[in-house]
């Protein structure tokens, strides 16, 4: 049996021109659905590669977020264990002074034995707060808590920084505040 082309230009309904035509149609428009096949399949494994590249780029976000908060965790706990094993005890007995420090622009009153007190403003002791206790430690421990996290150390009395930041406008320069001043 013969095409329908064929059977169309045996009856003359067509010709040979028309027919190469239709022909040249039909090959163009099967050259074009593969193209376009192609094309399809290259877009399709353009979005799927920027797909898997999104997804590698949020696992890593997320990956670095989790280890950091990981490394947030051990530096806590190595605060915690650096206050915990180096806090000097508060006295017992009933003579406590109360020494006044500022935490977070406020004024805050820890009561310490006269000693303790004399300690803490020569810059021997410090004052360092793990939730919401405050704890005397020694000067060698806060610096090394100073170096993880800055903010649990609330005071350090540093003698030599008060020395050199004097003004030289200051009237009162000549006169010295005693180290046991309570205010």
């Amino acid at each position: 049996m013969a095409s329908l082309q064929d059977q169309l230009l045996g009856k003359g309904l067509i010709n040979k021109n028309k027919a190469k035509k239709i022909r040249a149609q039909k090959y163009q428009a099967i050259k074009k659905s593969k193209q376009n096949q192609q094309t399809i399949e290259n877009k399709a494994a353009t979005l799927a590669q920027q797909a898997r590249e999104e997804q590698k780029r949020k696992s890593q976000e997320l990956n670095a977020e989790r280890k950091k908060a990981l490394e947030q965790k051990g530096i806590t706990a190595q605060i915690r264990q650096i206050i915990e094993l180096n806090s000097v005890k508060r006295s017992n007995n009933k003579q406590v002074i109360g020494y006044n420090f500022t935490d977070q622009n406020k004024i805050k009153t820890i009561y310490v034995s006269q000693k303790n007190h004399d300690l803490i403003s020569r810059a021997i002791l410090a004052i360092a707060k793990l939730g919401d206790e405050y704890h005397l430690i020694p000067k060698q421990a806060a610096e090394k808590i100073q170096e993880r996290d800055t903010s649990v150390i609330v005071l350090i009395n540093n003698n030599m920084q008060q020395e050199e930041s004097k003004d030289e406008e200051d009237p009162y320069a000549d006169y010295q505040i005693p180290d046991d001043l309570m205010w």
